[in-house]
């Protein structure tokens, strides 16, 4: 479709509205603030900068808690400037040519930054300026919520608070110090108080920077991209996990290509297994993610021990490795790691957590056959059909026929129609190899909430408006996160409001990110491409 026409679109939704306004002769308040806010993000989104910027200025003027009944004749000159921004853009947006939408591919991997601070103002402040040069921000406002994406969306830096409502920010450096060795994570500990006693317990605990607030952003942004490059530099140069003493995912991917060049020449097969603990989620929420590390040092190490000389280890990422089998057929790998299965059935480990743990794990397998980029997808299909049939099982990739994908379903609530239908169509180019993906639209929360979408083993990404009508968007927040996990369900908010308690009450509420209108939908696109990855690791 082309712009104009989504400018005409929203003209004539605001002459509807208008129309009806002047029938009911009084309009709630609040009715006009909606109004507003819906304008607002839309305009700025299809490319009409002067209106959105109008209608944040007259957001300032009307309440949306307000149960005023305003006289629609004293709205005539605000009726008439909206009337006026369309007639004046008119010309222009005849010259216009239609939206590209082009192919979408997943996103390569990106340095993302979790903050971790209570100051909802500053760390927007922060996203706000390092989002426009190209690095995603995540907000978390406590140490637990701090300690969950930490350990979900494993982030390339780290920027924590020394002060938090419900931890010691030094305590929390040392943990994710210890944890993000492996990975060389650059980790600040920002402070007001910088005295040098502060300076040297945040060396002491294995901080890589003390950083004192307020922050100079000439130094900053500078010193950003010269941690985040240093780490990139180490990380080439090594090839060892350090949490798990198995290669890591370079050593992996380098390893895999040599397998194929070596397999093209000589005609020798190899196949690849993607081995995955069950219910690893559990144990981190159970005893912690101390308890988890030690559970994912103590499984590569009893397969280290297990495998065949001939063989090649690796943590593929999170709780998932991969084992490389040289000149093995699939059934045969199959066999091998259904020994491993029985070895760790007959296994306790102790000294974890208050109790000895008992582990299993899911696997799927697959041969190599001349195509080095679908070894990986296939292995991941049988490894997905094994846990779709119960986990701790060994599944051998057969045939395309009977391939099952895992879906990631995008659901959209938001009563613009048109922000529903550009980010749908954005959507809709989206191609995954990896998992199918199906869009959903719902024009208000409460046709979400009465519907029956959740289905317990699909992935769901929900773009949620933060203000609609019936039911605002922060309700259906809280009644996702009550109602359904939340290993599964990844939540933006999406807002044309950008102030500290708007913020603070949609992080609060179990948002994962929000994103700010107006905004592009290529960048949203991209943005839920980041969040969501950790759920197909």
């Amino acid at each position: 479709m082309a712009q104009t026409d989504y400018k005409a679109l929203l003209a004539t939704r605001m002459e509807r509205d208008f129309s009806k306004w002047a029938g009911q002769g009084t309009i709630p308040e609040r009715e006009v603030y909606r109004f507003l806010h819906t304008m607002k993000g839309t305009a700025g989104t299809i490319g009409m900068m002067e209106l959105s910027e109008f209608c944040a200025r007259e957001l300032d003027v009307f309440s949306e808690h307000s149960t005023e009944l305003l006289a629609v004749d004293s709205l005539e000159g605000f009726m008439s400037s909206f009337r006026n921004y369309f007639a004046a853009d008119e010309s222009a947006s005849q010259q216009e040519t239609e939206l590209e939408t082009p192919e979408i591919e997943a996103s390569s991997e990106e340095a993302l930054v979790l903050v971790i601070d209570s100051d909802a103002e500053f760390a927007a402040k922060l996203k706000e300026t390092l989002e426009p040069k190209g690095i995603p921000v995540v907000i978390a406002l406590d140490g637990q919520k701090g300690t969950e994406l930490f350990y979900t969306l494993h982030p390339q830096m780290v920027l924590l608070d020394a002060k938090l409502p419900d931890a010691d920010g030094f305590s929390l450096a040392e943990r994710f110090a210890e944890a993000g060795r492996s990975r060389h994570l650059p980790l600040a500990i920002l402070s007001e108080d910088d005295r040098i006693d502060h300076q040297i317990r945040a060396m002491e605990v294995g901080a890589t920077d003390f950083l004192a607030k307020p922050l100079n952003m000439a130094y900053f942004l500078p010193y950003l991209a010269n941690r985040l490059r240093s780490q990139e530099i180490v990380l080439r140069s090594t090839r060892i996990d350090e949490l798990t003493g198995a290669g890591n995912r370079q050593a992996f991917d380098e390893f895999l290509l040599q397998m194929t060049n070596l397999a093209e020449r000589t005609g020798k097969p190899f196949t690849l297994a993607l081995l995955d603990l069950d219910h690893f989620k559990k144990i981190n929420d159970d005893h912690g993610h101390s308890a988890g590390d030690e559970v994912l040092r103590s499984f590569s190490q009893f397969v280290l021990n297990l495998k065949r000389e001939s063989d090649s280890f690796f943590r593929y990422g999170g709780e998932e490795f991969a084992l490389v089998l040289p000149e093995t057929k699939p059934q045969e790998a199959a066999a091998l790691i259904d020994r491993l299965h029985k070895a760790l059935s007959e296994t306790e480990f102790a000294g974890i957590a208050p109790a000895p743990i008992r582990l299993t794990f899911s696997a799927g397998v697959s041969e190599y056959r001349l195509k080095q980029e679908t070894i990986v997808n296939k292995a991941d299909k049988a490894l997905y059909q094994a846990k779709r049939n119960g986990r701790n099982q060994t599944m051998v990739y057969e045939s395309e026929e009977h391939d099952l994908k895992r879906k990631l379903n995008i659901v959209i609530v938001d009563d613009d129609s048109l922000v529903r239908k550009l980010v749908a169509k954005q959507f809709s180019n989206w191609k995954a190899e990896d998992f199918d993906i199906q869009i959903e639209e719902y024009a208000d929360g409460l046709a979400l909430v009465d519907s029956d979408w959740y289905r317990p083993d699909e992935n769901y990404m929900i773009l949620l408006d933060g203000v609609m009508p019936k039911m605002d968007g922060l309700e259906v927040l809280s009644h996702v996160r009550s109602q359904y996990p939340h290993d599964n369900i990844v939540v933006s908010m999406l807002t044309s409001r950008n102030n500290e308690s708007d913020i603070v009450l949609a992080l609060k509420s179990g948002a994962d990110d929000y994103i700010v209108k107006p905004f592009y939908a290529q960048e949203v696109v991209a943005r839920v491409q980041r969040l969501t990855k950790r759920m197909f690791q």
